[in-house]
């Protein structure tokens, strides 16, 4: 199984020290979920996860190899994301965006559009334009399009962000299905009783630092509020790591 290593990390954007120290290990067969208050550099993270942003100190491994410039778009063929869509994408279609994720991930035998689609149960023609969708049809359709390649890792950033109930649901149970073949899945909410039932670690993120990664099941099992007490207790500063 795939298995990933943040070690030591630090990011510096416009001279604010955004991640001051990130340590993390994660593995295939699990879904890691990083939460804190906002600003804490999670979002900057999972950027760095993806290449999109170079650390200035530390380092991210990918089954014991670094990522690199160097290596960064090979690497990241085992990598799906759902991140915010950037406002270019907007007059593209969503034909377009599947066929654009293909030529940057260099891939020759994606699964096909309509399969990803129904998977999502995202009932959108090819030819609909990305600015008419909602938000949660994005996000139904990002997840589409990161899923289309069967990546090893999975990266979503508050992908609950305009979901109803039953996208929610079928969010969570597509990803239960990845985790359990292997994938790694790693998650940032701020919905944490969508969380509770969902993941299987969490690591606290708290002023650019990480703290050490729990088991959810021993964070329900310590704390009688579950995984809200034990989030709260830490931004107290309850454990300094």
């Amino acid at each position: 199984m795939v298995n990933i290593l943040i070690d030591n990390l630090c990011k510096v954007i416009n001279e604010n020290e955004v991640i001051r120290k990130a340590d993390a290990h994660i593995s295939g067969g699990e879904i890691c979920a990083f939460i804190g208050p906002n600003g804490v550099g999670k979002t900057t993270l999972l950027k760095c996860l993806l290449g999109l942003l170079s650390p200035d100190q530390g380092s991210i491994k990918i089954d014991n190899q670094v990522l690199s410039k160097s290596n960064r778009s090979e690497m990241l063929k085992e990598f799906g994301s759902v991140i915010q869509l950037p406002p270019s994408t907007s007059d593209m279609t969503v034909y377009e965006l599947f066929v654009e994720h293909y030529n940057y991930m260099e891939i020759k035998e994606p699964t096909p559009h309509m399969e990803m689609l129904e998977l999502l149960e995202l009932q959108v023609p090819l030819t609909k334009k990305i600015g008419q969708l909602s938000l949660g049809m994005k996000q139904r359709l990002q997840l589409a399009i990161a899923l289309s390649h069967r990546p090893k890792i999975i990266i979503l950033d508050e992908p609950f962000n305009g979901l109803d109930f039953d996208g929610i649901n079928l969010m969570k149970e597509i990803l239960s299905d990845l985790k359990g073949k292997g994938a790694c899945v790693i998650i940032t909410s701020h919905s944490l009783s969508e969380l509770e039932n969902f993941v299987t670690s969490v690591v606290f993120m708290l002023n650019g630092k990480t703290y050490k990664k729990r088991e959810l099941k021993d964070i329900v099992k310590n704390y009688s509020g579950g995984l809200k007490e034990y989030y709260y207790f830490l931004k107290r500063g309850g454990i300094t790591n």
